[in-house]
């Protein structure tokens, strides 16, 4: 994958989003250097993937507001947690475009601010009955581990990349979105790897920046 074909897409996409126009978004700084990404390795005792070190050589972290279509994933969300609700929550309370606040770079994954959003996380699923944790895909006691990082933090509740177990696994570096849902805890895999879910960020920009240009057109 190209990702410095991929960050001049996505820079491209984001100037066409919001006023004022042509601006970019703050990924714009240099991206992360290999020393830096072989220290946070050590000091987080674990091996990152590939993918998301050519990612992350380019991408300084994301810290924009970001529109990211979940698609035939997010349905599935939406059944399970109907069906277990008795009515206690409906459709509208779904939204099918789900924003990214803000992606840390790789290395301030272990930061104080983050250490303390996952312990919020956490602290909230030890409050809610069991029979309202939502898995799909996945166990929310993953939370727990300390190789389930934190890598950022979505207007739901935050997005966790999968280090738990060795990186020869096929699902090592997956991504994931726990969301506090009512007296919900929901969690549900949003991407294969880092790489993928960048594609997928560009896929829904498109999607947005193409639905505004109709709406213009009919105006």
């Amino acid at each position: 994958m190209n990702f410095i074909e991929l960050k001049e897409d996505l820079d491209n996409l984001f100037k066409r989003l919001n006023e004022p126009y042509d601006v970019v978004p703050e990924w714009a700084d240099l991206g992360v250097s290999m020393d830096a990404l072989r220290d946070a390795e050590t000091r987080l005792g674990v091996v990152f993937p590939e993918v998301l070190k050519d990612a992350s050589r380019q991408f300084s972290g994301i810290y924009h507001e970001t529109p990211y279509f979940m698609g035939k994933s997010f349905k599935k969300i939406q059944t399970e947690v109907l069906k277990r609700s008795k009515k206690e929550v409906s459709e509208e309370y779904f939204i099918d475009d789900l924003e990214i606040s803000i992606v840390y770079a790789s290395t301030e994954w272990d930061s104080e601010d983050a250490q303390g959003l996952k312990a919020l996380n956490v602290e909230y699923m030890n409050e809610i009955d069991s029979k309202q944790y939502i898995g799909v895909d996945c166990d929310l006691t993953w939370l727990h581990d300390s190789s389930f990082l934190l890598i950022g933090a979505t207007y739901s509740e935050s997005l966790y990349m999968d280090l738990r177990e060795p990186a020869s696994n096929p699902n090592y570096g997956a991504l994931y979105n726990f969301n506090s849902l009512e007296n919900f805890c929901i969690m549900y895999k949003v991407a294969d790897d880092y790489g993928k879910f960048l594609l997928n960020i560009k896929q829904s920009l498109e999607k947005r920046t193409q639905l505004d240009a109709d709406d213009g057109d009919d105006s």
